[in-house]
């Protein structure tokens, strides 16, 4: 797939025409939400999905064994390098303790992720969650991820989840959902919320592309949406895994990342700075074994900055370059 650059001033217009650059420079005016601020106010905001390396999900009364220790250790290993947490479901046993944490080691910003938009009881735990620490982060919710695509709820389920919590939570807390990059061709999907979140995943869209193909496709497909739907959109999935098939490797992982921040990690709109991408999202923190046997998929343990037992893999330098 071929994508046409052009150099002018020192940054690199992709595709559609958006400059980006390091810093993100002033916003036209301040943003509505404290989420937006963050994600555009020029420091080096950083964020990275995050799911506890000694985790497994599937089985609940992990969530409850995993040690506090434990969490605190992940988020010492991430906070040198990121600011910001993207997190992807709601536990009461341990998504609490994982903020707590946040909020001690001083991260900024945290999505906090709503796994199933059918269920009350998550709903109501979000709201408590983003009212006990609305004064310590820049928060948004992400109601749902790729369930729509997946089938696992339907979109009546995503506005009664958006209604609820928009009674409950503050106003100057976004609301958004997330999808695959094909789940935005519904019009359901581009109006929802305040903001875009897709996953727009190469290794899955474009496999054919090399990590710096790759890294330019996402960017401009980012570019391309938000400028289609005229709204904010922080790119909250992307990457390259480093193994689990022919081609995977440490350093493909590690030049797609190079490829896909040498542009900066904050694009706005020639014509509307109040629509942007943020590119500064890491997917994903570390490498996760039960997702490759949940999915039968060896690439889906691999996508992580650090192994399991929280060694950084040669793409982190990347990252830290931007930290410093």
């Amino acid at each position: 797939m071929g994508v046409a650059f052009c150099w002018i001033g020192g940054l690199i217009l992709v595709g559609v025409g958006w400059a980006g650059n390091g810093k993100g420079g002033e916003p036209a005016k301040v943003p509505p939400f404290p989420l937006f601020a963050y994600l555009t106010g020029g420091q080096s905001s950083a964020m990275v999905g995050y799911s506890p390396a000694e985790l497994d999900p599937r089985i609940e009364g992990n969530h409850i064994r995993l040690s506090t220790a434990s969490i605190r250790a992940d988020l010492e290993t991430l906070r040198p390098v990121f600011d910001g947490l993207v997190l992807y479901g709601y536990h009461k046993a341990s998504t609490p303790r994982i903020l707590l944490m946040a909020k001690q080691l001083k991260f900024r910003a945290v999505l906090v992720g709503i796994w199933d938009p059918k269920s009350r009881e998550e709903l109501e735990e979000v709201a408590e969650l983003v009212g006990a620490f609305r004064e310590d982060f820049a928060l948004g919710v992400i109601i749902g991820n790729e369930g729509l695509t997946f089938r696992r709820y339907q979109p009546e389920d995503l506005r009664r989840a958006a209604h609820y919590l928009r009674a409950k939570i503050p106003k100057t807390i976004p609301l958004t959902t997330s999808e695959p990059l094909i789940g935005y061709k519904s019009p359901f999907v581009r109006d929802f919320g305040d903001f875009l979140a897709p996953n727009i995943h190469p290794v899955f869209d474009r496999p054919q592309l090399s990590p710096a193909e790759a890294a330019a496709w996402v960017r401009q497909e980012a570019a391309k949406l938000a400028k289609e739907t005229q709204k904010p959109l922080p790119v909250k999935e992307t990457g390259f895994p480093h193994g689990g098939k022919e081609g995977f490797s440490l350093e493909t992982q590690k030049a797609f990342w190079m490829a896909y921040l040498k542009e900066g990690r904050l694009a706005r709109s020639p014509e509307n700075p109040d629509v942007w991408v943020f590119y500064g999202v890491a997917f994903e923190a570390f490498d996760l074994p039960w997702k490759a046997e949940a999915t039968n998929m060896p690439i889906e343990k691999s996508w992580g900055l650090f192994s399991t037992d929280r060694r950084e893999h040669p793409a982190l330098s990347v990252w830290r370059q931007l930290a410093h």
